[in-house]
């Protein structure tokens, strides 16, 4: 499974929950990025073939930046973690049409069982085609 991970500056917060896939999935391939342009060009690749972009809003501009970007991940999974309450925000993020959304105190144990059910639905897809 490939996973993005975005988050527009460094944070803890991605460190911890990279560290916490890594361990939970240790064939899953991470990418990550904090410019828009990085996170363009990684959902660009058409063989990287992202299972989910999991997304650290910080603030509105971080909903307008993934708004330009709807078309590059309409078939990947999104999920995203707001780092703090802001009113209104969460609002205008519904509209990325959000597979799941989580807060950072949440521990990531829902993030990573959200990734879980991903993966097996890609194994059952995979499977229907692999009749042999």
């Amino acid at each position: 499974m490939k996973i993005i991970l975005h988050a527009p500056e460094d944070s803890e917060f991605q460190s911890r929950l990279k560290e916490r896939i890594e361990g939970e999935f240790p064939d899953s391939q991470i990418v990550l990025t904090n410019t828009i342009q990085h996170l363009s060009e990684s959902l660009c690749r058409p063989l990287h073939n992202v299972s989910a972009l999991i997304a650290f809003v910080t603030d509105s501009n971080s909903i307008s930046l993934l708004s330009s970007l709807v078309p590059l991940f309409e078939n990947t999974k999104l999920i995203l973690i707001f780092c703090k309450k802001i009113d209104g925000l969460e609002k205008s993020a519904f509209r990325l049409e959000p597979l799941y959304v989580s807060y950072p105190e949440n521990s990531f144990e829902d993030i990573i069982w959200v990734l879980q059910r991903i993966e097996e639905k890609q194994m059952r897809s995979g499977n229907q085609f692999n009749i042999n």
